[in-house]
């Protein structure tokens, strides 16, 4: 048995693989979607390395991205089982990471993690899993991103050949511009911390340097400032008026409406698992009566979505931009300040949930804030109302790590018996998740 009250091996792993290839197999299409059309015509106008010394200084510094992806368009069939590998890597990694300092067996980790996966918003796991551009400038890269951060965290002793795929894995993922933004420091807080207990290595010197020396490479690309003044005049041309408190704005504005969204199953799963946790928290009977209330009315949003029950769900009534006409309605920003209010609450839930362990319950809290700073950023960006649910992948893989900790919480807080109905249900819906991407 496992910390989870399940036993996981036999048939837990099984149904991640089975999952895996029926959604590669039967939910992935080959038709060409947006910017595959036009990545699948530079090879007959570039070569490739014409092709990647014109991105360089007139779009991107993601290279080696750019580099798989002008190839991979023509050949589908090599991207999908490639891409299957890379949902496995996603969820061994988010497991490896996940587990540390629990009785969770690898295999009930990764199953877990697929669980929670596919729990994501469908239009994230679309823009950044399931369509062949998006996930290469997302899926691969966190994936490896995630990979890489295993030997830093994992006190599991690793051979040469692990190390060294971490070490090329941090340097690929560096190319993602904002996952390089947030695992460079990550990265770096990681080596420290080993630094100071007197477990680093030469790996992990050597990995540091790669991963910050990638990353400079990338974000230093001329191509990028381009890409900047483009976009801003395509998507937002007044980008320039904003101030970094009208950013700001924008990113907690993109929270709101990702949390906000009843198709945000993995919120709707924290908000279940932070409700079952909160009553054996330290907090004051007041503090907790008010979470749990903000909780269970973001709970009532899910229910308000289906045909038939009335009312109207939040989401529904929030701006699409926090721009323009928004800035003079004050019912605008009030329905916003309780949807970003609602995420705080989520935070504070999940973290108080490991309150035995203060080191721990401060590091689940610093992952979920992490996640939404990933998010969050994006007010910074002038595509910030174009891929805003892409990088929000970034986001629902921190609250996905954290939703596996807070799993392993239940039976130990409620008993073996509570641990094994919650993983019951949660792998129930997760199957039924699975059912509509891969055959509806």
């Amino acid at each position: 048995m496992t910390q989870a009250g399940v036993r996981w091996p036999a048939w837990g792993l099984a149904w991640v693989l089975v999952s895996v290839a029926c959604i590669h197999l039967f939910g992935v299409g080959d038709a060409p979607i947006a910017d595959d059309r036009y990545f699948a015509t530079m090879l007959s106008q570039y070569t490739l390395q014409d092709y990647l010394v014109h991105r360089y200084h007139t779009w991107t510094g993601r290279l080696p991205i750019e580099a798989v992806l002008v190839v991979l368009v023509h050949h589908t069939w090599v991207w999908r089982v490639l891409n299957a590998l890379m949902v496995l890597l996603l969820c061994h990694a988010m497991g490896r990471l996940a587990r540390v300092g629990t009785g969770l067996s690898q295999d009930g980790a990764m199953t877990l993690a697929f669980a929670l996966f596919v729990s994501m918003t469908p239009q994230i796991t679309f823009e950044a899993a399931w369509w062949l551009t998006g996930s290469l400038n997302y899926l691969w890269p966190v994936a490896l991103g995630l990979w890489s951060l295993v030997p830093l965290v994992d006190r599991t002793p690793c051979g040469w050949p692990q190390r060294l795929g971490c070490c090329l894995s941090a340097m690929l993922a560096a190319y993602c511009d904002q996952l390089a933004l947030v695992l460079v420091p990550l990265t770096l807080g990681l080596f420290v911390w080993r630094m100071r207990q007197g477990r680093w290595n030469g790996w992990d010197l050597a990995q540091v340097l790669l991963l910050c020396a990638n990353a400079a490479f990338a974000l230093s690309a001329p191509g990028n400032a381009v890409r900047y003044l483009q976009e801003q005049g395509m998507r937002f041309p007044n980008f320039a008026d904003q101030d970094v408190w009208d950013k700001l704005r924008i990113g907690l504005g993109l929270i709101g409406r990702a949390f906000a969204d009843p198709r945000n199953y993995l919120a709707t799963v924290m908000e279940v698992l932070a409700l079952v946790l909160l009553w054996g928290s330290p907090l004051a009977r007041g503090l907790r009566v008010v979470l749990a209330v903000v909780l269970l009315i973001a709970l009532a949003q899910v229910l308000l979505w289906l045909p038939g029950v009335p009312g109207q769900p939040l989401y529904a009534l929030l701006p699409a931009r926090l721009d323009g006409e928004a800035t003079w309605q004050l019912s605008r920003y009030l329905r916003s300040a309780w949807a970003a209010g609602s995420v705080g609450a989520l935070v504070v839930a999940c973290a108080v949930a490991f309150w035995p362990r203060p080191r721990q319950a401060a590091r689940m809290g610093g992952v979920l804030l992490l996640g939404l700073a990933s998010l969050g950023m994006m007010g910074f960006s002038p595509t910030a109302y174009l891929s805003g649910m892409r990088i929000a992948f970034l986001c629902a893989v921190a609250f996905a790590l954290v939703g596996i900790r807070l799993l392993v919480r239940v039976p130990q807080v409620h008993g073996a018996r509570a641990g094994q109905v919650v993983v019951v249900l949660l792998l129930a819906w997760a199957s039924w998740r699975v059912g509509q991407t891969a055959f509806y």
